[in-house]
């Protein structure tokens, strides 16, 4: 007897290779089609039984529709760019929308079609597995609260006339319009500073203030604080109360790239305010700076901490000093805030979380190891005994003899 693979002769061990049998199953096989014919094996008594409640094609594929179908009425799109990820693969269901609450509608929808539904467990494998990118956001995700209105008043457009129906779709094309051309700017920015001025064996300063022809581009915020002591494996011992805080303020320098990452223990943290941002701004430039003529500048829309008149007036006197010969201050949309600096935290914190943190100067020992490439660099504010090493001086009093109130601050997103 012949054996064949795609039409090709072959060996009858490899033919059992090829289909996993063993010899005495294709003795069976082979007596089994020369009495019977081209049929079934049909099961003699005793031995295992064929199973009937195994999933069809039908059911997965009915399963994946619903889910299909949930996400393209309720999810919204995750605000920036996630490396590796295109913005239109990730779609976040509301975080009230959990895949138990999908199944029990999907059941009901299945029972409506009279077919035939499959359990929560197995439920939530295929979606697992068919839609890994549909995801039940978390409860802190950082999501546009003008995109999150938009896209329930667009599902509530069925009993609303046609031309309240246009004005919802232009008001939300409006909006990812001002959103795309906000990151558009912002990566033009960042493309320039790669090229405008050459990189410098030192990499990061201290250079002169205005030493240097060209433009360079910095990206600035905050990171949510993280606590010490910290074990990834939490003995059973150790415990604290109050574990002591450590914030932190990152400031990245898009056209090394490098980012210099601000440790601020709660001994020596005044506040979240301008005047923490202007002094760390100010120690960043002098200590380093690349000595650059024009400075482009991008932060997210908080108020209290960036967009406020001590901020402006701040980069109003460094031009003042010829400490920077132009600087533009660009705002991002809220909700649309995914920059540079949230790529190194999420570096610091990864590496964080599998460290064991017992001091400040461990958390230091943390952010220079976070990047193989060294993007992220420590500054460690002040210790614990008290000693300060970034220096806070009161820019707000500073500021307030020698400038006058902006009006209208909040309405706009670029200064120059």
């Amino acid at each position: 007897m012949k054996y064949f693979f795609r039409g090709k002769g072959i060996c009858r061990e490899m033919f059992l290779y090829l289909h996993c049998i063993s010899h005495n199953k294709l003795i069976a096989l082979k007596k089994w089609f020369r009495d019977h014919g081209l049929t079934p094996v049909q099961r003699k008594s005793g031995g295992r039984a064929p199973r009937t409640n195994l999933l069809s094609p039908t059911d997965i594929r009915d399963a994946v529709t619903f889910i299909t179908n949930y996400a393209e009425d309720h999810a919204v799109f995750l605000p920036g760019r996630i490396p590796g990820f295109k913005r239109s693969d990730l779609r976040l269901l509301p975080a009230s929308a959990t895949k138990a609450s999908v199944h029990r509608l999907y059941e009901q929808a299945m029972k409506d079609k009279g077919a035939r539904s499959m359990a929560l467990s197995t439920f939530r494998a295929v979606w697992v597995k068919y839609q890994p990118r549909i995801m039940t956001c978390k409860p802190m995700t950082d999501l546009c609260w003008r995109c999150q209105k938009n896209t329930t008043r667009l599902f509530q457009l069925a009993n609303q006339t046609e031309s309240e129906k246009k004005e919802q779709l232009a008001s939300h094309q409006k909006h990812l319009d001002c959103v795309i051309a906000e990151r558009e700017n912002y990566r033009q920015q960042t493309a320039a500073s790669r090229v405008s001025i050459t990189r410098d064996p030192a990499e990061l300063g201290p250079h002169p203030p205005c030493s240097r022809e060209g433009e360079m581009h910095y990206s600035f915020d905050f990171a949510q604080q993280v606590h010490f002591p910290s074990n990834p494996l939490q003995p059973g011992p150790l415990y604290f109360l109050t574990p002591r805080k450590c914030g932190i303020f990152g400031i990245n320098c898009e056209g090394i790239p490098k980012q210099v990452n601000f440790l601020v223990d709660e001994g020596m943290a005044h506040s979240k305010g301008s005047i923490a941002v202007i002094s760390y701004l100010h120690y960043f430039f002098r200590c380093f700076g690349l000595g650059e003529k024009v400075a482009h500048l991008h932060c997210d829309n908080c108020a209290g901490q960036n967009k406020n008149k001590f901020v402006l007036w701040y980069l109003a006197w460094r031009c003042i000093h010829k400490l920077h010969m132009e600087i533009d201050l660009n705002f991002m949309v809220a909700g649309h805030t995914k920059f540079a600096p949230d790529y190194g935290f999420g570096l610091l914190k990864k590496r964080y979380r599998a460290s064991e943190v017992s001091t400040l100067q461990d958390i230091v020992d943390v952010v220079r190891s976070s990047s193989p490439s060294g993007l992220n660099v420590p500054v460690l504010v002040g210790d614990e005994s008290g000693r300060q090493n970034v220096p806070t001086y009161p820019w707000q009093e500073f500021l307030s003899a020698h400038f006058k109130p902006i009006a209208d601050v909040k309405k706009y997103h670029h200064f120059r």
